[in-house]
């Protein structure tokens, strides 16, 4: 991690952190609770200063941070009084409700600021939304094929409205799964009316027409970076390599190379690849990757330049963009929770601190729109993470609360602090988990543990 990925990442996650925590904060000093800290980071303190009851400070693990307040923890209820009118403990439960909900709510709402001035500022974008919506191919027994339109056709109007280039079709497409639509192409010099009804993604969340550009867009089969303890690596592929055949089989995109590997269910694969106008003929042998279920060599492809621009929005447009587009991510958010509690997705595909400061650092390269982006994505998944019922998060603390409103009473001190270790407990190992799983995918941590397994 180099010093100035360390340092994107802290800017995003100390953002994130402070809106959070200040959310706590102000609630908190609302409510006329005694805040005793309020600390960006856990463990020693680095610096700080107090103002009056309040001690403000930095601490040295920057993975996190918390308010404290008088009365909160389980433990304090022994030794200080419960009629202190200014702990936590001595709160009515709707004003330790709305405490507890104030961090995980400032998140969501600063993503939801954050969204529209991403479009205002400008981000990449695939270049062919900003194209004319003109038929790049039709995918067989798809709507657009069962209604008899063909490669070369103009969409010009859809539901009475005039379409100037993609981004228009595909945005209302995606909204209409299984929804019917009227669209009018010019084919040629003639212009054509068809009424089309869409299929549905897998989830019934997504309209599919079988036009979209994705599904024909040719990406030439060069590898832009392989990844640590891969079959790719193990093989000896190199960044910039292009992959002309597989098993003999020449090959001209990425999906065609995809069905030969799936077709070679993991057995050893014959690739021959170009490098540097030299062909290498290479055997590899693909792994399963249970999360995506397809055999995968562990490559990254090469994105063509002039593949995204540069756009930006006015502010009506970026307001409508950015509240659709939390809305979508808001969705997959809870989409891969479902998958992870349902165990058909693996903690591997979470991504650590690691990842997360690789990524930031990635955003912010991009550009300032995509730093916010990603910025506002942690965003979300923050406060929805934080919602969970798992004790140490607000989540487990609501529900607490909720066990109290059904019983009548609070769980005893004993139960909730018990349950509180149990909870660090879990979230400690997951934190230790995929950061072990971070570190695994880093080239140096590789070279490192070969360096030290040859001294043996």
């Amino acid at each position: 991690m180099t010093i100035i990925t360390f340092l994107y990442f802290l800017v995003g996650l100390g953002l994130l952190i402070f809106i959070h925590e200040l959310g706590h904060f102000l609630v908190a000093k609302w409510a006329g609770i005694r805040v005793e800290q309020f600390s960006l980071g856990f463990g020693p303190k680095l610096f700080g200063f107090k103002r009056g009851e309040t001690e403000y400070k930095i601490s040295i693990l920057p993975l996190g941070g918390y308010v404290k307040m008088s009365g909160e923890e389980p433990e304090e209820e022994k030794i200080k009084p419960l009629d202190d009118p200014r702990s936590f403990a001595a709160q009515p439960l709707w004003k330790r409700v709305l405490v507890v909900l104030a961090g995980p709510t400032m998140n969501l709402f600063l993503a939801l600021l954050l969204m529209p001035l991403v479009f205002m500022v400008g981000h990449q974008e695939p270049s062919y939304l900003h194209q004319e919506s003109v038929l790049i191919g039709v995918k067989k027994d798809s709507p657009a094929d069962k209604i008899g339109m063909m490669k070369g056709d103009k969409i010009i109007e859809i539901e009475g409205k005039p379409i100037q280039h993609w981004l228009e079709v595909m945005k209302t497409v995606k909204k209409n799964p299984n929804g019917s639509l009227e669209l009018k192409v010019l084919r040629g010099s003639e212009i054509k009316s068809f009424q089309v009804k869409l299929d549905a993604d897998k989830d019934n969340l997504v309209g599919i027409f079988g036009i979209e550009p994705p599904l024909f867009i040719v990406f030439p089969p060069i590898i832009a970076e392989v990844a640590p303890n891969s079959p790719a690596l193990r093989a000896g592929l190199e960044a910039n390599d292009r992959i002309l055949s597989v098993n003999g089989t020449p090959i001209n995109s990425w999906d065609e190379m995809s069905d030969l590997l799936t077709a070679s269910q993991g057995k050893n694969t014959q690739l021959e690849v170009l490098r540097n106008a030299e062909k290498k003929n290479l055997a590899i042998a693909p792994t399963y990757d249970s999360d995506n279920k397809k055999w995968i060599l562990g490559v990254v492809k090469k994105i063509p330049e002039g593949s995204y621009i540069q756009v930006k929005y006015s502010f009506a447009e970026a307001l409508e963009n950015g509240i659709e587009e939390y809305n979508g991510l808001l969705g997959l958010t809870f989409k891969v929770l479902k998958k992870l509690f349902s165990f058909k997705l693996s903690y591997r595909a979470l991504g650590g601190p690691v990842q997360i400061a690789q990524a930031t650092a990635q955003a912010a390269k991009s550009g300032f729109g995509d730093f916010l982006y990603f910025i506002s994505y942690l965003s979300i998944q923050l406060g929805v993470m934080n919602l969970l019922p798992i004790p140490v998060l607000d989540g487990g603390h609501l529900f607490f609360m909720l066990f109290e409103v059904a019983r009548g009473k609070a769980l005893s001190i004993k139960t909730r602090m018990i349950a509180m270790q149990v909870g660090m407990a879990l979230l400690f190992s997951l934190m230790i988990l995929v950061t072990i799983n971070d570190l695994s995918n880093l080239q140096v941590v590789h070279k490192l543990i070969n360096f030290v397994v040859g001294k043996f």
